[in-house]
């Protein structure tokens, strides 16, 4: 047992609090609410959800480009992953604006209603909580005999300080 002390101290450990400071054991709250409405500027995607980050960097570069500020990132899953190969799944990402903006090509603007939603909340780095959340999204719906329905939106509020982890909101409109 002495000799895996050090294999414990040096590795599992670390990865252990890193883990733990992403946000990996905070709680996902989840429950009813209503959600919106929301004005947003975004780019279309087809494909792996993995390069949804990347085409949110375009939208805030052509919004600071065209002198428009950005609020919040979203993101609006169409595809259920589980479901829909990669190759095929269909997002839009970009942020939230003020309603009225007008946007150049390629952006586009679309605006949420208000809706009554099934709302998943968890502080988390933004790699980790979407994870986080629909695995908890998951369990709760089959818990009632239902599955996820798309299409969700996630709101990210970053966090405040660099220290920090933001919170990672997820809106499934009420089946």
């Amino acid at each position: 047992m002495k000799h895996l002390a050090p294999f414990f101290f040096a590795f599992v450990l670390p990865l252990l609090l890193i883990y733990a400071w992403w946000g990996g054991f905070s709680p996902v709250d989840i429950g009813e609410s209503t959600r919106g409405p929301y004005t947003y500027a975004y780019l279309a995607h087809t494909g792996d959800y993995a390069k949804l980050p990347d085409k949110q960097i375009e939208v805030r570069n052509a919004l600071r480009d065209q002198g428009i500020e950005a609020g919040l990132g979203i993101t609006v899953l169409y595809s259920n992953p589980d479901v829909v190969t990669q190759e095929a799944r269909q997002a839009r990402t970009g942020y939230l604006v003020a309603e009225g903006t007008r946007v150049a090509e390629p952006l586009r603007v679309d605006h949420i209603a208000a809706r009554p939603v099934l709302l998943a909340r968890v502080q988390a780095g933004v790699l980790l909580a979407p994870s986080r959340a629909y695995a908890a999204l998951d369990r709760y719906m089959q818990a009632r005999g239902r599955g996820i329905v798309m299409p969700t939106v996630e709101l990210y509020e970053p966090a405040r300080n660099a220290y920090g982890m933001g919170v990672l909101s997820v809106e499934m409109t009420q089946p």
